[in-house]
């Protein structure tokens, strides 16, 4: 009779506690990860957003605007958003809606792109007119014949999607003053 010697060696405790350990610390490392990661995500996406995308806010009903096209000035209250600040509903500024011969609806920022002066609307004249510089814009928002502006009023997006059941909502933001280019701040 042969005798079957199996001769297998015993794992070294050393290597099993090592072993033991190795997994330990990789698998706590890997729980504790998502909850971290998360938390530094949230503390940090203030300062990665843009923060420059504007208050999407209801302003009217078109039914409420005059079908004669003249302008209407609406004032823009709501809450914002400052990092990691909220603060209450406040005014942030005025848009002037007017309602198209083709059932669309036009809105401007009522900041003067000159040196950020209230624009009002006179009616004789069919203008919008800022009296800090004595500029004028024509009912499209372009740069009228008296104008030290360098563009036009800065138009805002109007929800088309809103607008077909009857809603304007407007996509209010604020542009900088005294340049050429249309730049949100």
């Amino acid at each position: 009779m042969t005798e079957q010697t199996n001769e297998e060696e015993p794992l070294d405790p050393q290597r099993r506690e090592f072993m033991a350990k190795a997994v330990s610390v990789f698998a706590g490392g890997a729980i504790v990860s998502i909850p971290v990661g998360a938390g530094v995500a949230t503390l940090f996406s203030p300062l990665l957003g843009e923060g420059q995308g504007g208050v999407r806010i209801r302003l009217a009903a078109v039914e409420d605007l005059p079908a004669d096209g003249s302008p209407k000035l609406y004032q823009v209250v709501a809450e914002r958003s400052d990092a990691w600040t909220k603060y209450p509903a406040k005014p942030l500024g005025s848009v002037f809606l007017r309602k198209l011969e083709d059932g669309g609806v036009q809105a401007f920022n009522s900041s003067c792109p000159h040196a950020g002066c209230s624009v009002g609307f006179r009616a004789r004249d069919e203008v919008f007119y800022c009296p800090c510089h004595e500029s004028t814009f024509l009912l499209d928002g372009s740069r009228g014949e008296v104008c030290v502006s360098p563009r036009g009023l800065d138009s805002l997006e109007v929800d088309q999607e809103k607008l077909k059941e009857g809603e304007v909502w407007v996509t209010f933001q604020n542009f900088a003053a005294g340049i050429e280019d249309k730049k949100a701040i």
